[in-house]
């Protein structure tokens, strides 16, 4: 086995330079399939039925054991558009590689989920069964085919007649072309191919594919972990085991689970290799998770840290601060001292202030009652003052010149004059003599003429006194 395990690993690794790579894990089991299957395809006429459950293989051991034999691997390309015309014409081709010269080996890979219609397994089951399928090819391309392999026909002895020639060319077809059918024996569609279309059971060699076993559970997971982090190599081979565990007692309780609802729950290798793909970006996930917290924390940390060191200098800046907020302080405890003394200064002041305001007030009472006195004398002066001002009235210019040509005042002119001259200029001008003063007056008039209403007020009898 350890040969057998060398050997194809390198046919592997070809395979992988030559064509899309092949991921995949050749453990004991797959080995057997990959070395039945290139005895199956090795033999002429050799077609195989591969029976297994979706993700078992058999596609990719397949097409490593016809690389091994040599043999060029061809599948239908199945669209939409895929019918019975389409695959004849895949079945023409097919015939032409295998069995007209060159002649080639070619491995036919069909699956189940690529035959969208039943009639397909008509034309395989012919293929397995004789080779000879009715009106694949016409007339004119039967003639054109054993035109082209007469010389080899010829060659091994084969008359040239046409069934001659048709039975020498299925026989190269039937000895090139090998049929590798890849069907799920899941419900009832298998059962049913079966009986109707024989060739596929007796013309074929089978090998079913059965459950991977532990072993090869734990290889698998071991191939895919091989790439992730998973510490020390007793932790990641505890983990492979604990997947295929996992895996192994999904498959017994699905045995359970039929026991007790009749019904089916099928554990593909499909479903193991998701669970491995849905661990490692799970493990990645959570991974991320716990970076973004561990980075998170040691910036915590790191500010942490920093706002320590920023803590320490604030309280070394603050002792700093409190010798000069003491001295502040000392200093406003004698401000504070000075400002009480002089709010005592400030009271007693105000306490003064407050008798001269009394004083202030009872003389503005005083100045008041003086004020009412003046108010009611000037009500009764009123009308006098009121007629004085109708007097002046009548004063004009003509009656100043009357006055400057007096020789000789009349009685209690001059004194009016006098009295009016002393309102104006003084006590001092008393006595001037009537020329100096009705000069002086005419002037004051022009000058004044509120002074010629000032003499109405004037009592001439009480001049003298």
């Amino acid at each position: 086995m350890a040969s057998l395990k060398k050997v194809l690993h390198d046919q592997l690794n070809e395979y992988n330079e030559a064509n899309a790579i092949m991921n995949l894990v050749l453990f004991d089991m797959a080995m057997l399939h990959v070395v039945r299957i290139a005895r199956i395809i090795g033999f002429p006429q050799g077609n195989a039925l591969l029976v297994g459950v979706g993700g078992s293989g058999k596609q990719s051991l397949a097409r490593l054991a016809s690389f091994i034999c040599g043999n060029t691997v061809t599948q239908v390309a199945v669209t939409s558009t895929f019918g019975v015309n389409e695959l004849k014409e895949e079945l023409k081709e097919l015939y032409r590689k295998a069995g007209v010269k060159p002649a080639e080996p070619i491995t036919f890979l069909l699956t189940d989920s690529q035959i969208v219609d039943e009639k397909f397994l008509v034309f395989i089951n012919d293929v397995l069964a004789s080779g000879i399928i009715p009106d694949l090819f016409s007339r004119d391309e039967y003639d054109a085919i054993f035109g082209a392999l007469r010389n080899a026909a010829k060659a091994e002895g084969v008359a040239d007649t046409s069934d001659s020639m048709m039975e020498y060319f299925i026989g190269r077809v039937r000895h090139n072309l090998h049929v590798v059918l890849c069907f799920s024996p899941i419900g009832e569609l298998f059962r049913v191919r079966a009986r109707k279309f024989p060739a596929l059971i007796n013309c074929t060699a089978i090998d079913w594919f059965h459950p991977w076993p532990k072993d090869a559970l734990v290889s698998v997971a071991q191939h895919f972990l091989h790439e992730v982090d998973l510490g020390p190599s007793d932790v990641a081979d505890n983990i492979c085991f604990h997947v295929a565990e996992v895996h192994a007692s999904v498959g017994s309780q699905s045995e359970q689970y039929f026991v007790v609802e009749k019904r089916y729950n099928y554990v593909t290798p499909t479903s193991f290799l998701e669970l491995i793909s849905f661990y490692k970006s799970l493990l990645a996930e959570r991974r991320q998770e716990m970076s973004n917290q561990i980075e998170r924390l040691a910036t915590g940390l790191q500010t942490l840290k920093n706002t320590n060191k920023d803590v320490t200098a604030l309280k070394e800046d603050l002792k700093i601060k409190m010798i000069d907020v003491n001295a502040k302080k000392a200093d406003c405890d004698v401000f504070l001292e000075k400002m009480g003394e002089q709010r005592a200064i400030a009271e007693g002041e105000q306490d003064a202030a407050k008798v001269v305001q009394g004083r202030a007030d009872a003389a503005a009472q005083d100045a008041r009652k003086i004020e009412e006195s003046a108010a009611s004398d000037l009500a009764v002066a009123q009308p006098a003052l009121d007629a004085a001002k109708d007097a002046v009235n009548c004063l004009d210019k003509a009656s100043v010149t009357e006055l400057k040509s007096f020789a000789k005042p009349p009685s209690g002119v001059d004194k009016v004059t006098d009295a009016l001259l002393i309102l104006v200029k003084g006590a001092g001008k008393k006595g001037l003599g009537w020329d100096p003063a009705k000069k002086m007056m005419a002037k004051v008039c022009y000058r004044r003429p509120v002074v010629l209403w000032c003499l109405h007020f004037v009592d001439v009898s009480r001049l003298q006194e």
